[in-house]
C-alpha cells in the first residue's frame, strides 16, 4: 500500500479545523483564499466563509473576457461592473469585511500569460498580510485561469520558501470518462489525505444563497454540487507538466494545452 503523503502542520491545522464544523470558527487571519473569478470562492468553500475569520479574499479577474460580448452587456466594463456588484453582494452574506477583500482586475481568461508576475505581486501581498496558508483552485484542467492561478500560488510559495507558505486546494471540476466531473479530485502520487465536508441542509440553504448572488452565472453555476466541498494539502505542481495527463477542458476559453504549457514552463524560468 502507497504511503500517503505527510500533510504540512500549518495545513493540518486548518484541515482539522474544517473538518469538524461543530468546532465553530477557524482563526484566518493568516490565511488567503485565492480564486481566480468572481463565483469561485463560492464554489470551492462557499459554505466556509463565515467559519474561515478573518480571513483574506483574493479575486484574480474580474470574470470579463475581453475577446467577447456577453449577451446582455454593452461591452465588457459593464460586465465586469456587475460581476462586481454580484460579488460584493456575496461576500457581505458571507461576512468578509471590505479591508479583506483584494481584487487584482486581470481579463479574465488572460491569466496564463501573466503567471510569474502573479506570483510575485501574491508573495508580496502574502508577506505584507502575515499570509501563511493559501486556498486556491485544483490543478485540474477545468479552466486556464483556475490552473494558472494555482501555478501561481505554487509560484509564490517558491518564491517564500515552503516553509513559509502551505497550500491548501479545492475542487471545482475536471475531465472525466463522459464528460467534465465536479467536486473531486485527482489523484496524486502519493496520495494526499484529503477531507471531503458533506454540508447540512442550512449550510446548503446558505451555499444556494451565495450562488443566486451570482445571477449572471446562474448557468454555469448549476454545473457544481451545492452539497459537498473538498479540501486537501496541495501538492508540488510541476510547471512543464499538464495536468489531468493533458485532458483538459479549455476548449470555451480558445487556449489550447500546448500554448499552456509552453507559458507555464516560461513562468517557471521566470520564477527560478
Amino acid at each position: 500500500m502507497t504511503a500517503i503523503a505527510p500533510t504540512s502542520p500549518a495545513a493540518e491545522r486548518v484541515l482539522a479545523a474544517l473538518a469538524h464544523p461543530a468546532c465553530g470558527p477557524v482563526p484566518a487571519e493568516a490565511a488567503a483564499l485565492v480564486v481566480a473569478h468572481p463565483d469561485d470562492e463560492s464554489i470551492g468553500c462557499g459554505a466556509q466563509l463565515p467559519r474561515l475569520t478573518g480571513l483574506t479574499v483574493v479575486h484574480v479577474t474580474d470574470g470579463a473576457p475581453r475577446g467577447r460580448v456577453r449577451p446582455g452587456f454593452p461591452d465588457a466594463a459593464a460586465y465586469a461592473a456587475a460581476r462586481a456588484r454580484e460579488l460584493d453582494a456575496a461576500l457581505t452574506l458571507a461576512g468578509i469585511a471590505p479591508e479583506r477583500r483584494v481584487a487584482l482586475g486581470y481579463p479574465d481568461g488572460e491569466v496564463a500569460g501573466a503567471i510569474a508576475a502573479l506570483a510575485r505581486r501574491l508573495a508580496a501581498l502574502f508577506t505584507a498580510r502575515g499570509i501563511t496558508l493559501a486556498l486556491t483552485h485544483a490543478y485540474e484542467g477545468g479552466h486556464p485561469d483556475h490552473d494558472a492561478v494555482a501555478l501561481a500560488v505554487a509560484g509564490a510559495r517558491r518564491i517564500l520558501g515552503p516553509k513559509r507558505l502551505a497550500v491548501i486546494e479545492m475542487t471545482f471540476r475536471h475531465a472525466g470518462l463522459d464528460g467534465p466531473e465536479p467536486g473531486g479530485f485527482l489523484p496524486t502520487e502519493p496520495p494526499r489525505r484529503s477531507i471531503a465536508l458533506h454540508l447540512d441542509p442550512e449550510d446548503c440553504a446558505f451555499k444556494a444563497a451565495l450562488f443566486a448572488a451570482h445571477a449572471s452565472q446562474a448557468e454555469a453555476l448549476n454545473r457544481y454540487p451545492i452539497a459537498l466541498e473538498r479540501f486537501r494539502e496541495a501538492p508540488d505542481h510541476a510547471f512543464d507538466i499538464l495536468p489531468n495527463g493533458g485532458r483538459l477542458l479549455y476548449g470555451a476559453e480558445g487556449l489550447d494545452g500546448a500554448r499552456f504549457r509552453e507559458l507555464a514552463t516560461a513562468a517557471a524560468r521566470d520564477i527560478g
